[in-house]
């Protein structure tokens, strides 16, 4: 008897040898669905949805197959709880959307995101009129110069990285930030780079989540000469206000964008400060408040707003942004460098807006004053 008995436990134990492996049911889980899309991969012609599964890790792409997620919109994000189906080796099988539990509208203007496609595998087509069609399922458009591009990238079969930004489920193309051979694509448009920046003489703010100032570069060897919001820091480089810096630089390039840079060598440092420039601040919560002896601070940094006798129309915005909505603002200030001090003086209130009114009505009219895309 108890032979028998062993010989049964002894075939329960090795069931996976008779075809009866582990069994995985079905769980329910909470998922969270970033605001857009990228290519499953580089021979795809669809896109696939970037997922995680607690709110402190990073949204991935997922590959895994999925089904009634038909209610997804560009430029939303969304908490959903779904049913996960495993294989046989317990691996991630299935996802099927079991209901949507929040959405969230994320701004366009503050969350653009770059998507990197391979012309050769057709996920874009030309779809006539200035317009072009991702995936087989979205539309956009694009102005001349970059349409040329696209051209010029899918007759030669060339990668691309795409600047857009999502809103009500339609994209906006807002530049072609790099085409590059396939075989060439890392080097030139992704990776580590050395390369001369030019830094200029003052900050501004970064146009982030929370109000912070920025400093600014330009390629120094390249023939654009507008100036890019820099929103990392240069490890091992210190700007002073009133200096413009000729600087080597190794950069991190991520999906089109400077994740981390650090410094070579400093070539050039020149006193600036008789050019006045335009500092971009915003009212909020973490912003800019009302002024305190003559000086106004924002990001820790001091500036002087009583020489010129404009605490209190500075004041006045902000108090307009805590009955009202958020302000910003873009004031001209010049930097007075004496000895191992430097004052900030502001001159004027270049302007003053609503946040949906300032790139209209400041940015677009001033070239000097720099703000998010």
């Amino acid at each position: 008897m108890n032979k028998i008995y062993i010989v049964v436990i002894s075939l329960l134990l090795l069931g996976c040898d008779w075809g009866l492996g582990p069994s995985y049911k079905s769980t329910t889980e909470t998922v969270y669905i970033d605001y857009y899309k990228v290519a499953c991969d580089s021979r795809s012609t669809t896109m696939c949805f970037r997922l995680r599964f607690d709110t402190d890790d990073e949204f991935s792409l997922s590959k895994i197959a999925h089904s009634g997620f038909d209610a997804f919109e560009w430029g939303k994000r969304y908490t959903a709880k779904i049913k996960v189906d495993y294989d046989s080796d317990g691996d991630d099988e299935l996802y099927r959307l079991k209901s949507i539990e929040a959405e969230e509208v994320v701004d366009s203007d503050d969350a653009p995101f770059v998507l990197a496609l391979s012309m050769s595998s057709q996920i874009l087509l030309d779809n006539a009129n200035d317009s072009w069609m991702l995936a087989g399922e979205d539309a956009f458009s694009c102005i001349e110069a970059d349409c040329i591009l696209l051209t010029n990238a899918y007759n030669s079969g060339a990668k691309v990285q795409l600047k857009f930004s999502a809103s009500d489920d339609k994209l906006t193309l807002r530049k072609v930030v790099c085409t590059a051979a396939e075989n060439n694509f890392a080097a030139t448009c992704e990776g580590i780079n050395q390369t001369r920046w030019d830094i200029a003489h003052y900050q501004t703010d970064c146009g982030l989540f929370e109000p912070r100032l920025c400093l600014l570069y330009r390629d120094a060897d390249g023939s654009d000469d507008s100036w890019t919001i820099l929103h990392s820091q240069i490890t091992g480089f210190s700007a002073d206000w009133g200096y413009e810096y000729d600087i080597q630089v190794e950069t991190k390039k991520v999906s089109g964008s400077i994740r981390s840079a650090k410094l070579l060598k400093e070539n050039n440092r020149d006193d600036v400060a008789d050019k006045d420039f335009n500092v971009v601040m915003r009212t909020g919560p973490k912003g800019l408040k009302k002024s305190l002896s003559g000086k106004i601070l924002y990001d820790g940094i001091e500036f002087d707003c009583a020489t010129n006798g404009l605490c209190n129309l500075i004041d006045n915005a902000v108090d307009d942004a805590e009955t009202n909505s958020e302000r910003i603002l873009a004031l001209l200030i010049n930097a007075e460098i004496s000895g191992e001090n430097t004052d900030l003086i502001i001159q004027s209130i270049t302007c003053d807006e609503s946040r949906s009114d300032f790139k209209t009505e400041c940015v677009d009219s001033n070239d000097d004053v720099i703000w998010i895309e």
